[in-house]
C-alpha cells in the first residue's frame, strides 16, 4: 500500500480519485475504490503505539489489547470507502475528541508509568485531529455528490466482565442522532442485524441496550451535518476470546464474511432508496 501524506490524500478526494493508501506515519489506512454515499469505519482496528509511549507504557501488549477493537477492520474491509485505524486507543482515542483523546487512566488503570510530555500529547492530538479533517473531507465530498451519506462505525465490546448474561450481538446506538427523517435507515440496518446468519452463534441485535451511540465519530458528524448519518455499531466479542486474543476458528471467519456481505447489500438497499 503506498503512503501518502494528509494534502496528497485531500487532493485525491477533491478530485474524486479512487486510491488505498496509509497516511504518512501510519495512523490509518484509506481506501476509495469508488464514489458512493457510504463510509464503513472500523476506528478501534489498530494496536500500534509508538516506541517512546511503549517503552513508558504502566499496561503490558495484552492489557492494550484487551481493549482495543481488533478484527473490526476486517468486517468492514470489502466495501468502497473505508477509513481503518492503525493506531492504538492509548495512543490517542478516535471516540473521544481531540482536548480529551489521550489517555492518563483507562477502565480503572493508571497507563503511564511518568506523565505525557506536553510535546508527546501534542503529537498524538496532531494524528488525531488530522483525521478527522480527512474524514469531514469524505462525507463532504459524499454529500455533495449524493445529497447524503452514511457512516459504518464498527467497533467490538468486552461482556464476560458484564452481570448480564443476554447482551446483545449487535448493539447499534442512536442517541445522537438529530432527526426523525434517519428512523426508516436505521431500522432497515437493526433489521440487517439481526438477519445476519454466523456460523456458530445464535445472533440477538438490540438498539441502545449496552451503547448508546455516544462516541466521537457519531457526535462528530452529527453535530456538524444534517446529511450524514452514523451508524454506530458495537459487536460482541463472540468471534474471539476476549481474555485471551484467541480468535475463534469458526466464528471469525463467518462473522467477516457474513458482516461484510450484510453491509454491502445494506448499502446497495440505500443507495437504491436515494436514487
Amino acid at each position: 500500500m503506498i503512503i501518502l501524506s494528509e494534502q496528497d490524500i485531500l487532493s485525491k478526494i477533491n478530485n474524486r480519485e479512487t486510491f488505498s493508501a496509509t497516511i504518512e506515519g501510519g495512523g490509518f489506512d484509506i481506501k476509495i475504490d469508488k464514489y458512493e454515499p457510504a463510509l464503513a469505519a472500523a476506528i478501534h482496528n489498530g494496536s500500534n503505539l509508538r516506541e517512546e509511549l511503549a517503552q513508558n507504557s504502566l499496561l503490558t501488549q495484552a492489557e492494550r489489547y484487551y481493549e482495543e477493537d481488533p478484527y473490526t477492520g476486517s468486517f468492514i474491509e470489502r466495501q468502497p470507502i473505508t477509513m481503518i485505524g492503525n493506531d492504538s486507543r492509548y495512543e490517542y482515542d478516535l471516540n473521544r475528541n481531540t482536548d480529551e483523546c489521550v489517555y492518563e487512566t483507562a477502565w480503572g488503570k493508571e497507563v503511564w508509568k511518568k506523565p505525557l510530555t506536553a510535546e508527546q500529547i501534542a503529537a498524538s492530538k496532531a494524528k488525531h485531529a488530522r483525521f478527522y479533517r480527512i474524514v469531514a473531507a469524505v462525507v463532504e465530498a459524499l454529500s455533495k455528490d449524493f445529497g447524503q451519506c452514511i457512516v459504518y462505525d464498527t467497533h467490538s465490546y468486552n461482556y464476560k466482565r458484564h452481570e448480564r448474561t443476554d447482551l446483545p450481538v449487535f448493539n447499534l446506538g442512536t442517541t445522537s442522532v438529530k432527526s426523525d427523517k434517519w428512523r426508516p435507515i436505521i431500522d432497515t440496518w437493526l433489521s440487517a442485524l439481526k438477519n445476519m446468519q454466523v456460523e456458530g452463534v445464535d445472533i440477538t441485535a438490540a438498539e441502545n441496550d449496552i451503547f448508546y451511540g455516544k462516541g466521537y465519530l457519531a457526535g462528530f458528524c452529527h453535530s456538524r451535518y444534517d446529511n450524514v448519518l452514523v451508524l454506530a455499531t458495537e459487536v460482541k466479542k463472540v468471534f474471539m476470546d476476549e481474555l485471551t486474543g484467541e480468535p475463534d476458528a469458526i466464528v471469525l471467519p463467518s462473522m467477516q464474511e457474513q458482516f461484510n456481505k450484510t453491509v454491502r447489500t445494506n448499502t446497495d438497499s440505500y443507495i437504491q432508496a436515494l436514487s
